[in-house]
């Protein structure tokens, strides 16, 4: 029993240390069918140009660096769809305040000494 227990202990603090699958040009396609599936947008126009990059790469090494990029670009848009899906990019912009005019501040919008345009929730 004791022998299990030291086995289990030893795999549940080396299993970390393990490498993951590590990237080969090999998943060139399944890369492309990701990419494929994602919105247009900045960051998948960069995977799919870092996607080009390691097509025409020369050597493993290169392909394989190319291929962690279009993995950054591609998790960055995937993001940024889920984001747009759940409809939650308009709650997280900032809300402009803007202090209208009071006795005392008449160059705030809508007093008498502003000379900018209109803000309509001032009075």
């Amino acid at each position: 029993m004791r022998a299990l227990t030291v086995t289990l202990a030893a795999f549940a603090f080396l299993a970390p240390a393990l490498p993951a699958a590590a990237m080969t040009c090999a998943d060139i396609p399944a890369a492309q069918g990701f990419v494929d599936k994602l919105q247009p947008g900045p960051n998948t126009t960069a995977a799919q140009t870092h996607l080009n990059a390691a097509k025409a790469a020369g050597s493993e090494a290169q392909c394989v660096a190319e291929l962690k990029q279009v993995n950054k670009y591609a998790e960055r848009s995937a993001a940024a769809d889920k984001r747009k899906a759940s409809g939650r990019t308009a709650s997280r912009r900032p809300v402009r305040r803007v202090q209208c005019a009071d006795t005392l501040h008449q160059n705030r919008p809508n007093g008498t000494d502003y000379h900018g345009p209109r803000v309509p929730y001032c009075p």
